[in-house]
């Protein structure tokens, strides 16, 4: 039985879209800052533990564990500022780097991404789209499970499709709320943020975003131009 479904259209008179420039900055930013919170405090840990003597025949232990949350902050900025900034000097990305990030962030949560791209290469917008995309469905397994993500051109649009399928899967309110263009009223906006950055990098590319919820699965499909 479907529990939800909603077309997300790129109009802007298509949907709620009241959130002030500078809010998104500073919920953007939050997100950003929150994602490396954790990986950063590792290392510092880690790094205090070396040098305290009552721990050395840790020491070992802990040189991998500084490695490992430092290979998962590299990960986080190479996928944050593709699929969130513009401080890159590259106009288009190949099929294999956008592969690459995506999978990065599958690399320590349960579910896992089936990937299958038909494009050789991803413009800006495209790459901003398919990263969070791919983030937002395994969002949606918090108990594992499988993301198939496809990419596919057809005409002069190119078309992704993100099937989250596991058992309990779900889209937090936060995140359907964002996903349809509305600003938050209620919920926290960390789970929001990203939704509705994807809705925006989709929107503002002339492109539509639709969603279908059901009990087993969460399936989004967005079409933007070529």
């Amino acid at each position: 039985m479907t529990q939800a479904a909603a077309a997300i259209m790129t109009d802007p008179e298509s949907a709620p879209n009241h959130a002030i420039p500078s809010q998104l900055a500073s919920f953007l930013a939050a997100k950003l800052c929150h994602d490396v919170a954790s990986p950063t405090g590792a290392m510092i840990n880690g790094l205090e533990m070396m040098r305290d003597p009552d721990h050395a025949e840790m020491r070992e232990d802990l040189v991998q564990m500084v490695e490992a949350s430092a290979r998962k902050l590299l990960a986080m900025v190479h996928f944050d500022r593709v699929a969130f900034g513009a401080a890159t000097s590259s106009e288009s990305f190949s099929a294999e780097e956008i592969e690459t990030l995506a999978q990065s962030a599958f690399i320590e949560i349960r579910p896992s991404l089936d990937w299958h791209c038909q494009i050789e290469r991803f413009n800006k917008p495209q790459a901003r789209a398919v990263l969070n995309l791919a983030q937002i469905a395994g969002g949606a397994l918090a108990t594992g499970g499988t993301v198939t993500l496809e990419v596919r051109p057809q005409a002069d649009r190119l078309h992704l499709k993100a099937h989250a399928q596991g058992p309990r899967v779900r889209l937090k309110h936060e995140v359907a709320t964002g996903l349809s263009g509305a600003t938050l009223t209620e919920g926290m906006a960390g789970q929001w943020i990203q939704s509705y950055w994807l809705h925006t990098t989709v929107a503002e590319a002339g492109g539509t975003l639709t969603v279908d919820m059901a009990e087993d699965h969460v399936e989004i499909l967005i079409s933007m131009p070529l």
